[in-house]
């Protein structure tokens, strides 16, 4: 899983392993909102544990928990390849929304 999070994922990602469980805690660029990116995941039925989830204050928006306790098989290889995509295109969409501002 972590070699997918790594080849998959937007530069600037990164991976952090809480202890206690099969769970990764990845932190994307600071313009990804993974509470919009799990809506958008929802049309392709993957679902990921969105950072604000874990914090009274709405921290964490640009985190996300993906759960590893799982056989790890071609499909969720796909699912984790999605998440990546769609990340991606989050960010360039910001990024470009913020050049066109300019």
């Amino acid at each position: 899983m972590i070699s997918w999070v790594q080849r998959y994922f937007p530069k600037g990602s990164g991976i952090s392993y809480p202890q206690g469980g099969f769970l990764l805690w990845v932190e994307l660029p600071a313009d990804v909102d993974c509470v919009r990116l799990n809506e958008r995941l929802a049309q392709h039925a993957i679902h990921v544990a969105p950072g604000a989830l874990f914090s009274a204050s709405g921290k964490f928006r640009q985190c996300l928990r993906l759960n590893y306790a799982f056989t790890l098989t071609p499909a969720m290889e796909k699912a984790v390849r999605t998440v990546g995509e769609l990340a991606s295109e989050m960010l360039s969409e910001v990024r470009e929304s913020s050049l066109a501002m300019k």
